[in-house]
């Protein structure tokens, strides 16, 4: 009963931890109002769901999750051996690069977070988690809609050619996100028994979700298309229509090489897809390739790609575009590789091969076809598609990792024979009204502690930075770009407005002190040889630097 008890409290984590970090946006108190915030409530609430996990620890001995918790655990062996092995600042590998913060902590978070989702999967979570879905996907599908308008409840610096961004900053990951939600709007629209009435809205909520996909990006098209067709599969395989099934899924394979091979200039669709930026995907992709291959043990270290891309580029990609670069491999699982190493895309492949091996499994027990278990599928595979030509944007890489751990929970939670329908009756007549046992509440208040202790200082420093930056006065800002934890982005802030201001000297001085505790910026490099009155040594020192990490620009 206790430990039924706890996996209750923790999926309920689970779902308030995906709804409000993708929502979450803090406009008016930071420089950053996307990523930080995002990341500082992961981690409260990923170390939350880790202390209720603690807590019961039966639910981590229990010999059917034995499996998926050593794969996840050498995933999380590795990433604390690449956080030892890393060179960098403690505050760079913990928290990532700024305005993405995909450091050390982000990836153990949504690690303690697709755990809690692995232990927590029953068909009431999977039934709740798709309806947050739904309406976390209408909230941001009116949002954009709004956007599109000219809209906005705050000013955003929105360098991109659309500003419908909803709350990821960014119009390629809104429309990700709207994408995920069409493919699942539209899975219970066609697949589910409700009446036609409750459909209606469904309906409405995928037009709306693919009428933000053409505002955004087109990147949402192929992830709605990818899960939608996904649910489409299950559903022909559980209604007894395997020919037309692999038919679909063989289609379905080859539309998705197809645009791979697109991507990089090849096959049929090369002419149709392959524009300047997927031209640069194919370049960002091969340097991460070429880190794997240097770097195989414990790659470059976690958000290190874009310290590294410089280097790591042939020298025909960089004479052909020398100022094409990024912080990201943009591809989640080659930057996850170059970040690690093998050993770490080694885990982290076997984690998502078993959810698709669960997948699997689920669909050739079951007669009966289950529209929720299919639904979460959909976004699943949704967000794969995405995955393999995008960044881990927080807000999405919640739904990505917590769906991985239901899917692998939900296929071990129906092993036995019991019917769906028995198991939501044995399931609303357990008793909600125990509480929590004292030593569930004295380890969660513990790991609470930790993981507030870890998500407020780079919160708080942005905080004071933005008050700082308010205040117009030199004497105040210089000082903020030292807060601790560092951000290499706040040197470079306040010595390019150092700078402009007629204070080299000043700008200068940030400058040496940044590149000290950051050798590998290239950009920091960068500002400081393009001072005026930098004194010449410290000029050439500079571009020396600047040659070091980028060795094969012709312009250098």
């Amino acid at each position: 009963m206790k430990v039924a008890l706890v996996s209750r409290h923790i999926g309920m984590f689970v779902l308030v931890a995906v709804t409000s970090v993708t929502l979450l946006v803090t406009p008016f108190n930071s420089v950053d109002p996307i990523n930080l915030p995002k990341l500082s409530l992961l981690i409260s609430l990923a170390f939350v769901t880790a202390g209720l996990v603690l807590s019961e620890r039966a639910l981590l001995w229990d010999p059917q999750f034995r499996v998926a918790i050593i794969v996840i655990g050498t995933f999380v062996l590795q990433l604390t051996f690449v956080l030892l092995v890393d060179n960098q600042t403690w505050s760079f590998k913990l928290y990532g690069t700024p305005s993405r913060n995909t450091g050390f902590i982000a990836y153990l978070s949504l690690s303690f977070l697709l755990v809690a989702s692995l232990v927590s999967a029953g068909f009431e979570l999977v039934k709740r988690y798709v309806w947050a879905l739904v309406v976390v996907g209408a909230v941001l599908a009116l949002y954009g809609i709004a956007q599109s308008r000219g809209i906005e409840f705050y000013e955003f610096n929105n360098i991109y050619g659309s500003n419908v961004y909803g709350t990821f900053g960014n119009p390629n990951f809104q429309s990700a996100f709207m994408g995920i939600t069409a493919s699942i709007a539209l899975t219970l629209a066609v697949f589910s028994s409700l009446k036609f009435i409750y459909k209606i809205p469904l309906i409405v909520l995928a037009v709306l979700a693919i009428c933000n996909v053409s505002l955004s990006s087109q990147q949402g098209y192929l992830n709605f298309m990818a899960g939608f067709a996904a649910a489409l599969i299950i559903y022909l395989f559980q209604k007894k229509h395997p020919i037309f099934g692999w038919g679909i899924l063989s289609l379905f394979g080859v539309g998705i090489l197809s645009v791979l091979l697109g991507i990089l200039d090849k096959g049929p669709l090369a002419q149709a897809i392959y524009k300047s930026s997927l031209q640069a995907r194919g370049f960002y992709w091969r340097g991460a390739l070429n880190m794997i291959v240097d770097h195989p043990f414990f790659g470059v270290g976690m958000d290190g790609f874009g310290d590294w891309y410089r280097r790591s580029r042939s020298p025909e990609v960089a004479q052909l575009r020398a100022e094409t670069v990024a912080d990201t491999a943009h591809n989640i699982p080659l930057d996850i590789g170059a970040s690690g190493g093998l050993p770490l895309l080694i885990s982290y492949l076997a984690i998502v091969g078993l959810a698709l091996y669960s997948i699997i499994k689920v669909v050739k027990r079951r007669d009966e076809f289950n529209v929720y278990f299919a639904a979460i599928v959909a976004a699943w595979i949704a967000y794969q598609a995405q995955s393999l030509i995008s960044i881990n944007q927080l807000g999405l890489g919640v739904w990505g990792w917590s769906l991985t751990g239901l899917l692998i929970g939900y296929e071990i939670n129906t092993r036995d024979s019991v019917s769906l329908e028995s198991q939501k009756t044995s399931l609303k007549r357990r008793a909600v009204t125990a509480k929590l046992p004292a030593s569930a509440l004295v380890i969660t208040f513990a790991t609470s502690g930790i993981g507030l202790a870890i998500a407020l200082p780079p919160y708080i420093a942005a905080n004071k930075f933005y008050s700082a930056l308010q205040s117009g006065d030199a004497d105040i800002l210089q000082p903020a770009a030292y807060l601790r934890p560092y951000d290499r982005a706040r040197f470079a802030y306040v010595a390019q407005i150092l700078q402009e201001n007629k204070l080299d000297s000043r700008a200068v001085e940030v400058l040496r002190d940044a590149t000290e505790i950051y050798p590998d910026s290239f950009d920091l490099w960068k500002s400081w040889a393009s001072i005026p009155s930098a004194a010449p040594a410290d000029v050439a020192y500079a571009k020396a630097e600047m040659k070091r990490l980028d060795p094969h620009n012709p312009d250098l």
